[in-house]
C-alpha cells in the first residue's frame, strides 16, 4: 500500500513534466513540481515523517548539522540558522536525517 501511494506521486510528477513540455512557461513547471512536493510531504507525514524546523531557529546539534557559517548580521543572531542546505526529517521523536544548515556566527 505504501509503495502504491508513492507511485501515485510519481504519476503526478510525470504529468507535471508533460505539462511543462507542452507549455513554454517556466511557471507551469514550477507549479506542477510544487504540487508534487506538497503531495509527497503529505504522504510522508501520513507515515509519521516530518521535516525538522531549521531556518530562523537556534542551532540545535541534536537535529541540525552545521555545514557552513556566515557572519552574524547582529550579535543576537549568533547561533541562529540562516539557511538550509538540505532538509532534515524525523519519524516520531527519532531523527532520520539531521538538517544541513548554515549558522550565523558573531566574530
Amino acid at each position: 500500500g505504501v509503495l502504491a501511494e508513492f507511485l501515485e506521486i510519481l504519476d503526478n510528477l510525470d504529468r507535471a513534466l508533460d505539462a511543462a513540455r507542452r507549455s513554454p512557461s517556466a511557471e507551469a513547471l514550477l507549479q506542477g513540481v510544487e504540487m508534487v512536493q506538497r503531495q509527497f510531504l503529505a504522504r510522508l507525514e501520513g507515515l509519521g515523517v516530518t521535516r525538522i524546523a531549521a531556518d530562523g531557529t537556534g542551532f540545535d546539534p541534536a537535529v541540525h548539522e552545521a555545514v557552513s557559517t556566515v557572519p552574524a548580521a547582529a550579535p543576537e543572531a549568533d547561533g541562529q540558522v540562516v539557511g538550509v542546505i538540505r532538509h532534515g526529517y524525523r519519524i516520531g521523536p527519532d531523527v532520520l536525517r539531521p538538517a544541513s544548515v548554515a549558522v550565523a556566527r558573531a566574530d
